[in-house]
């Protein structure tokens, strides 16, 4: 488990001051809202689980060895959550409809058991009991996506301690086929699923916290990748997001690099390959989870991430160019370790979700609100 402590630790250590902001320039967001979700959450993931246009949260908790499910009112807020036992010590949980019947299943990263738990959705909110499989050694992420088009939804796995990224192609009926495991940097973490090369086909960018790189991977589009080429970035990357940064019409990616307190941006050159891009402020200390997201509406593809070690995220607003403004911080819930965006009150605004990871346990909701004119 030295990967996950290291990660904490890191974060948690590297304490700096900062100003909390709200409703600064072009961005606004409400005071955050906190909601018990178990012990040392570790990721969440968005989704409509019971069917009414909504989007409900599930969260996986790392020394709970279970995922709580958080039902939203359809006004931003949420219900108590119901818990759900996953294998031991999950990492990453995905939503998707893996046997096609119409309604939101989830998966999840065990590393403790080194199993995949699939949780079939009942559409009402509910779901079965976990089904497991084998994961491989120390699987820590999981990706969702149709990499081979047969209209069944995939699997990407990276698996930690042997430095591969393994694909389970869907038979539709929520039971997977193992299709091989593609070597990448040393540590692989969050994988970020994109056409880097507009081939059609699905591509893959993951970090590599221990070879400090970006791994992409161009898929062949019937569930197998060419080699993977490595990309530099800064030091204990911790996690990637994809985005047109500077508006040329081709997807950039970005890594968040908790050592160094930064965030690096790699530009595409269109044919799957990398520049090196500009090197943005975190923010804050230990940033380690980050989103693309066109935030204020602009058209412009913004970066929102959370930090750690200064319990806060960090809002980077782009001029479309490919440059980004200092980052404007908002107090979050203590040692927050994962970010996700989505509209959870309907609203029109985008919304921000922090997993904080801490003994009580819990995600912090930022409701967006109209920027200032």
């Amino acid at each position: 488990m030295r990967q996950f402590v290291k990660v904490i630790a890191l974060s948690i250590s590297a304490l700096f001051s900062f100003t909390a902001v709200y409703g600064q320039d072009k961005v606004c967001l409400q005071k955050s809202v906190t909601y018990r979700s178990g012990k040392f959450s570790f990721s969440a993931c968005t989704g409509d689980f019971n069917g009414d246009g909504k989007p409900d949260v599930a969260v996986v908790n790392y020394n709970g060895n279970d995922m709580v499910i958080l039902i939203n009112n359809g006004d931003g807020t949420f219900k108590p959550g119901v818990t759900y036992v996953t294998g031991h010590y999950p990492t990453s949980v995905k939503a998707g409809d893996f046997n096609n019947d119409g309604k939101m299943d989830l998966a999840v990263s065990n590393v403790g058991s080194e199993t995949i738990s699939i949780f079939f959705g009942n559409g009402d909110g509910t779901f079965k009991p976990k089904q497991d499989f084998p994961g491989g050694p120390f699987p820590c992420y999981v990706a969702v996506s149709d990499f081979n088009h047969d209209k069944n939804l995939d699997l990407a796995i990276s698996n930690d301690s042997i430095n591969t990224v393994t694909i389970f192609t869907g038979k539709g009926d929520g039971t997977f086929t193992n299709a091989g495991a593609f070597r990448v940097g040393e540590y692989p973490s969050p994988i970020s699923v994109a056409d880097f090369n507009g081939d059609g086909n699905d591509d893959l960018a993951v970090t590599n916290t221990g070879g400090n790189s970006v791994s992409v991977l161009l898929g062949k589009g019937d569930g197998t990748f060419n080699k993977a080429s490595e990309y530099p970035v800064g030091s204990y990357p911790n996690c990637v997001t994809t985005g047109d940064f500077n508006n040329d019409g081709k997807t950039d990616i970005a890594a968040v690099n908790s050592a160094n307190g930064n965030v690096s941006v790699l530009i595409n050159k269109g044919d799957g390959t990398f520049a090196k891009g500009n090197t943005l402020p975190a923010g804050g200390g230990g940033p380690i989870s980050i989103v693309a997201v066109d935030i204020n509406k602009d058209g412009q593809v913004d970066i929102a991430l959370c930090n750690a070690g200064t319990n806060n995220i960090s809002i980077l607003v782009n001029d479309g160019k490919g440059n980004f403004a200092d980052p404007i911080t908002f107090q979050s819930g203590i040692s927050p370790i994962c970010i996700l965006v989505d509209d959870f009150n309907k609203d029109g605004y985008w919304d921000f979700l922090t997993v904080d990871n801490n003994e009580s346990g819990s995600i912090s909701i930022f409701l967006g609100c109209p920027p200032k004119q």
